[in-house]
């Protein structure tokens, strides 16, 4: 210990300033550091304020309720969808119609057979006959485009063009 009194007497003035050089270097770390925290916290400040003065936690939670919302719907439907198929099967999907004048000198193709079927060909076939006396209206069911009646040939015609109808 001895020793290093005699050393530090006679370097004091360097040590000093070796000191107080660290010392302002030290504090210039610590200003700059401060001024970067300063405008990070700015920057986090203004995030978490948001829009509409929510803070980002709150509005990031009522998307994601939204989203979820959202997603329960979309399942749904999907869902939903071999049920829907199958009924949609089922519905009106091919048209056919065919007029024609059912009498001769009768004038104007106002006679016709309009088949109305579904994707497997199911369905009825209206027939509608016209004279200048009378007129009378058929009905005839079709199963995979098929009937139990005899068919004429413009109802055959109209079951034809159906399926073309549906094939376009």
């Amino acid at each position: 210990m001895d020793s290093i009194i005699p050393f530090v007497n006679h370097y004091i003035t360097e040590i000093v300033l070796s000191a107080a050089i660290l010392s302002l270097i030290s504090f210039l770390i610590v200003l700059a550091n401060y001024f970067r925290t300063s405008k990070i916290l700015r920057k986090y400040k203004r995030l978490m304020r948001g829009s509409n003065n929510k803070n980002l936690e709150a509005m990031l939670n009522q998307h994601m309720d939204r989203l979820e919302s959202r997603l329960s719907g979309i399942r749904d439907l999907e869902l939903s969808i071999p049920s829907m198929n199958s009924r949609m099967n089922q519905c009106l999907q091919r048209v056919g119609i065919v007029r024609y004048n059912a009498f001769e000198r009768m004038g104007g193709n106002q006679s016709f057979s309009v088949a109305l079927l579904d994707e497997k060909g199911n369905g009825i076939v209206l027939t509608g006959l016209y004279s200048r006396n009378s007129s009378a209206i058929f009905a005839k069911p079709i199963q995979s485009g098929l009937s139990t009646y005899d068919l004429s040939n413009e109802e055959k015609e109209a079951i034809d063009k159906a399926f073309q109808s549906s094939s376009t």
